[in-house]
């Protein structure tokens, strides 16, 4: 695959959608300690809705498709989509399962403890996707995370094959996954934890407790997924950027990120899936869509809430202008 991908039409995310509850404190709590002085702020996120709307902010047309519950949260989330200009008509109302909630600690350096429960999100069937399956198959870019059913995100790779459509996974948070999925999959956009347990988890071995990250490793983990059929591993390091690795050409290139003050990390990583997905859509290649990825993200964690902060295009833009002048 060239990494100049054609345009087409539009974004389509499948995930989850989540209503979170954020405590803003100086520190985060260990086992068993309780942490006061803390300021509450309610906000709308899961992965799938968070990278909607950058998507749709980023100057892509986005469809999400996610199974949201029949109650009030649910509706605050499928108004929001829609007021953001996402596509929610083939959203599910879920009449049996509460909608997906996240409990989020935030310390005062930006870094963050998350718990969820997902409700709906993990009732996501593959049968009630069939009747969705040209949406999927004639989509641009495709992104799944991980906060729906194994066995629903592997029904959906699957349809997408029998299309055009450039394939994307965000595996977080990451769980137990068949190698038999990989084969279907373009691209994937790991942390570098994920990366590595990632490895471990598919049975290469000599990735086990390890915890000191060097380029060098991460090459040897990246390699080891293409193995299975991925063309791209696009893993993402915080702070210092990602690191771009091209099986095509047996490349690794490090991408750095710009230095700012963050203050709310939550969200950032689904900043950068959905551009890098709505960039590909636009017509960029994938490293370009990459650079404003990273300038996304910049932005992204300088403000609070994952949805709210996700930044538009003209803004976007502004920040690659930066950042090229300092690569």
């Amino acid at each position: 695959m060239n990494t100049n991908f054609q345009k087409k039409n539009y974004v389509l995310i499948v995930g989850s959608s989540n209503m979170d509850f954020n405590i803003y404190s100086n520190r985060l709590p260990i086992p068993g300690e309780t942490v006061t002085g803390g300021v509450f702020k309610q906000f709308l996120g899961g992965k799938g809705a968070n990278q909607s709307i950058a998507a749709v902010r980023s100057g892509s047309d986005t469809i999400f498709i996610g199974k949201i519950g029949n109650d009030s949260f649910g509706d605050q989330m499928v108004e929001r989509l829609e007021k953001e200009g996402v596509n929610t008509d083939y959203i599910i109302r879920d009449h049996i399962h509460h909608s997906g909630i996240a409990f989020i600690l935030i310390d005062k350096k930006g870094e963050n403890m998350i718990t969820v429960a997902p409700g709906s999100n993990y009732h996501l069937q593959r049968e009630e996707l069939k009747n969705f399956e040209d949406i999927i198959k004639n989509a641009t870019v495709l992104i799944v995370q991980m906060e729906i059913p194994i066995e629903t995100i592997k029904y959906i790779f699957e349809i997408a094959k029998e299309g055009n459509v450039i394939k994307i996974l965000n595996p977080a948070p990451l769980k137990p996954i068949s190698k038999e999925i990989f084969k279907n999959i373009d691209i994937i956009i790991p942390n570098e934890g994920e990366l590595l347990k990632l490895n471990e988890l598919l049975g290469f071995k000599q990735f086990e407790k390890i915890k000191n990250f060097t380029i060098a490793l991460m090459r040897k983990a990246s390699m080891n997924l293409t193995r299975l059929g991925i063309k791209y591993i696009i893993t993402t390091i915080g702070s210092k950027g990602c690191l771009f690795y091209d099986a095509l050409n047996d490349k690794i290139i490090e991408m750095p990120a710009l230095k700012v003050n963050a203050i709310d990390t939550v969200g950032a990583g689904d900043c950068f899936n959905g551009v890098i997905a709505s960039q590909l859509c636009q017509g960029k290649n994938l490293f370009n869509a990459i650079k404003y990825a990273i300038c996304a993200a910049s932005i992204a964690v300088t403000k609070t809430g994952a949805q709210d902060s996700m930044p538009f295009l003209n803004q976007i833009k502004e920040k690659v202008e930066e950042y090229e002048k300092k690569i």
